[in-house]
C-alpha cells in the first residue's frame, strides 16, 4: 500500500535503533536531507511486527545491527521472510565490515557507518530509485546489487568484500544471539560461569555450548579471548 510520503515524491523510510539519542539524531539528520521517517523502533521484534503490515512498511529500512533483544542480522532475516523486496540498509557505529558478511547474507543491501549520514542518504536514494514502481520486480535485485564498489571505508555493500583481501585479521562475525550477547556481556562484567547460569536461568553446558558458537564466529582462541574481541568491537 502507497503511502503519503510516498504520494507526495519524499522517500519513506523507517529506523530501528536500541539507542535513543541516536534514533533521535539520527530521525532528525535523514529529515533534513528530505526523508520522511513514517516510524522508528528501539526493539528488533517491534521493527519486525510493523513490517508485517504492509501499509507500515517504508520505501527501505535502516537497521542498527547491535540492538539490546536480538541482532540487526536476526532482523533482516526476520523482515525478508514476511517482506521480500523491502530494501534493508545495515547501520553500525563499529567497523562495517565487521557486519556485513553475515547482514549480506540476510538480505541487507550494505552495512553503513552511522557517522556517514551522506552515504546513508546516497544508499537510500539508490535503493529507493531501483525499486521504483515503474520497474517492477526490481527490488529483490536491488537488495543485492545496487551499489557499485565504494571509495568509502564506511559502507560495505553486496558488491564488495567483507574484508578487503590484505586484511590481517580474518573474517570475523560478531552477529551475536541475543542468548550470547547476554553471556558475553556478563563475562566480560568478570562474572563467573556459575553467575551467569544463576542470573540468566540457563544451565552451564548451555553457556558453554553458546561460548563456542561465539569462539568459532570471532575465530579466538579461547574464552578470555573471546571476551576481549566483544570489549573492542561491541564496547561490552
Amino acid at each position: 500500500m502507497e503511502n503519503d510520503s510516498t504520494r507526495h515524491g519524499a522517500i519513506a523510510i523507517a529506523l530501528v535503533d536500541n539507542d535513543a539519542m541516536a534514533l533521535m539524531a539520527l530521525r532528525s539528520l535523514l529529515d533534513r536531507a528530505g526523508f520522511t521517517v513514517i516510524w522508528a523502533a528501539q526493539l528488533g521484534a517491534a521493527a519486525i511486527q510493523r513490517c508485517i503490515r504492509e501499509q507500515d512498511r517504508p520505501d527501505v529500512l535502516l537497521v542498527d545491527m547491535a540492538l539490546t533483544d536480538m541482532t540487526g542480522v536476526d532482523v533482516c532475516r526476520a523482515v525478508r521472510r514476511w517482506a521480500p523486496h523491502l530494501p534493508l540498509l545495515g547501520m553500525t557505529a563499529y567497523e562495517p565490515a565487521v557486519y556485513a558478511g553475515a547482514a549480506l547474507a540476510a538480505g541487507a543491501a550494505a552495512v553503513i557507518s552511522k557517522d556517514d549520514i551522506a552515504a546513508i542518504a546516497r544508499c537510500i536514494r539508490k535503493l529507493a530509485g531501483q525499486c521504483s514502481p515503474a520497474h517492477p520486480g526490481s527490488e529483490q535485485s536491488a537488495a543485492r546489487s545496487f551499489l557499485a564498489p565504494s571509495q568509502s571505508t564506511n559502507t560495505v555493500s553486496a558488491t564488495e568484500p567483507a574484508l578487503p583481501p590484505d586484511a590481517a585479521e580474518p573474517a570475523r562475525s560478531f552477529a551475536l544471539s541475543a542468548q550470547q550477547s547476554a553471556i558475553m556481556r556478563l563475562y566480560a562484567d568478570g562474572q563467573s560461569t556459575e553467575q551467569i547460569a544463576a542470573k540468566l536461568g540457563i544451565s552451564k553446558g548451555t553457556i558453554f555450548s553458546q561460548v563456542a558458537r561465539v569462539r568459532e564466529k570471532l575465530h579466538a582462541r579461547d574464552r578470555d579471548e573471546a571476551v576481549a574481541l566483544c570489549r573492542r568491537y561491541l564496547r561490552m
